[in-house]
């Protein structure tokens, strides 16, 4: 996990220079097109004349709003799809003025070329964007009053997984570390895989990962570390997913599943937000579990 740490660091550092670096081209850009668009129109060797001014301006004055977007949240994938649909806007309008306006049919082609080039480079920075989302790991943590090995021992259970994580329908031990994991989906039906544990340290780590081929490729681990102050356990949870919709589902409930884990071993119930209460086994009476 200290590895994908770094690797989540330097993607990080590489979209939010992406994200500036395009965000400075866009003010750049806005600003020209909006108190130059005479030399705007004469650089892409188009007519002037009729609606050509007011739409550069229009066009810059939408850069503007794009660029300080992206600078203001250089590592959003708002920003590169605002920005796209942008350039398809320009596009058209270049190629309308190919046709109609241009009086320099060399100048307007190289505009062409060049917003066909900065779309590219736009269509990259939001599918890194989007790829750094889906890779980044679902993580949530809470504290706990039980020690680390009595909260390791329940979650050791994995049938008992779905007590607290309501995104789960079902956890099956297949034995051998191996297990075969229900997500329920929004639409109804499941989402179905299974893993095996690839790391178990009793009382601080449980590791596990999809087995190779499997639809849902997923990994996880949940670790037990000592609160400061003598006031129980931290209890540290990441899940990776590289379906959208297991991450989505995952990534809504981990909150309420560690809140969920802590009203279990802590009091031996769960409360809902109606103020219901749900029976369900504690750790601290071994009769019940």
């Amino acid at each position: 996990m200290h590895m994908q740490s770094k690797q989540f660091a330097d993607g990080d550092r590489t979209n939010s220079l992406l994200g500036k670096s395009l965000g400075v081209f866009s003010i750049g850009l806005g600003i020209a097109e909006l108190a130059t668009p005479n030399a705007v129109a004469k650089l892409i060797g188009i007519d002037k004349r009729g609606f050509v001014k007011p739409a550069l301006r229009a066009f810059g004055a939408r850069e503007i709003l794009t660029g300080l977007g992206l600078l203001a949240k250089p590592q959003s994938a708002l920003g590169p799809w605002a920005r796209m649909i942008g350039d398809m806007v320009d596009l058209a309008f270049l190629g309308w003025a190919l046709s109609s306006k241009s009086f320099d049919r060399r100048r307007t082609i190289g505009a062409i070329v060049a917003v066909a080039g900065v779309t590219a480079l736009d269509a990259y920075a939001g599918v890194r964007r989007r790829n750094k989302l889906l890779s980044e790991p679902v993580r949530e943590a809470i504290t706990i009053h039980r020690r680390p090995d009595e909260i390791y021992a329940l979650w050791k259970r994995l049938e008992q997984l779905p007590q607290f994580m309501t995104w789960l329908e079902s956890v099956q031990d297949l034995g051998n570390g191996r297990s075969h994991w229900k997500v329920k989906k929004p639409s109804g039906g499941t989402i179905e895989y299974d893993t095996e544990v690839v790391e178990d340290i009793p009382g601080n780590r449980i590791a596990w990962c999809s087995l190779p081929g499997e639809r849902v490729p997923h990994r996880g681990q949940v670790t037990f570390l000592p609160a400061p102050g003598d006031r129980g356990t931290e209890v540290i949870v990441e899940m990776q997913f590289a379906v959208p919709l297991a991450r989505m589902i995952a990534g809504a409930e981990a909150k309420g599943d560690l809140r969920r884990l802590k009203q279990i071993l802590e009091t031996g119930e769960i409360v809902s937000s109606d103020a219901s209460i749900h029976r369900a086994p504690h750790a601290a009476r071994p009769s019940e579990v």
